[in-house]
């Protein structure tokens, strides 16, 4: 009685049991595949996203383009004529040149035209 043997077997602690190690493998496989999934419908959904924002682009596209031709032809020369009017003034009137400094309008060229033909 005095020399008891242990018939279970040894186990240190760094190592796992087969089943433990099936377990893990078998998580980290339901991981990925959870992770593909995942990833397969986001790139869905965001082609989706893409093509109804190209849809509604193409439907704006005429009214837009028609605003920027009505801007062009009305609103930038009115401006135009505006800044001009106010730099005539600043050089007849002195004291006015701060203000204009201030805003740059007096060392500032043509404002950027913008394109007749928006490019698709």
């Amino acid at each position: 009685m005095d020399n008891l043997e242990n018939d279970l077997p040894a186990q240190t602690q760094g190592e796992a049991s087969p089943t433990q190690d099936d377990s893990l493998r078998q998580l980290v496989v339901s991981i990925l595949v959870l992770l593909i999934v995942v990833s397969g419908t986001l790139n869905v959904f965001l082609l989706h996203q893409a093509s109804t924002s190209r849809q509604e682009l193409e439907a704006i596209r005429p009214q837009v383009n028609l605003m920027v031709t009505q801007y062009l032809k009305s609103v930038s020369p009115a401006m135009d004529e505006f800044e001009r009017k106010l730099t005539e003034f600043a050089r007849s009137h002195p004291d006015f040149a701060p203000t204009l400094n201030r805003h740059k309008l007096a060392t500032r060229g043509p404002g950027p035209s913008l394109p007749a033909k928006a490019n698709k």
